[in-house]
């Protein structure tokens, strides 16, 4: 039967080994949550950009407008095409924002584990050997 020594040791491996899986679990939360991150802020700077770039189309194309007819029909004009913009934004946000943003987080949340190092389910440390008395 076993003694005390074996249970005190069992009870060890089965601590060091639930340290590790809690390790572990801690880590890939740790690269899940930046890669969301990550992704988060590449589509915030895109949006600042894209902002900044729209923004001086629609002076430039208010200016050309402006040759042709009255500044403030070519502002008009250019406010009409940006409330049709926004509009078809609002219609179609499902799939424009959300479905893509909702796609490429789940896809980082459970991706396979297949680049990972395999895991033993093993309660035994490596290297250590079990004797069956």
């Amino acid at each position: 039967m076993f003694d005390s020594e074996k249970y005190q040791q069992t009870w060890a491996d089965i601590k060091q080994f639930a340290s590790t899986k809690f390790d572990l679990l801690k880590i890939d939360f740790l690269e899940k949550a930046a890669k969301i991150v990550g992704l988060i802020l590449f589509a915030l700077v895109l949006i600042l950009l894209l902002f900044a770039v729209i923004s001086f189309g629609c002076f430039a194309l208010i200016f050309a407008l402006g040759q042709a007819i009255p500044m403030w029909a070519s502002a008009l004009i250019v406010m009409a095409l940006w409330l049709l913009i926004m509009i078809g934004a609002i219609v179609f946000r499902q799939k424009l924002f959300i479905n893509p943003m909702l796609a490429a987080i789940s896809s980082i949340l459970f991706e396979p584990t297949e680049n990972k190092p395999q895991q033993s389910t093993d309660l035994v440390p490596a290297g250590k050997e079990v004797s069956h008395e």
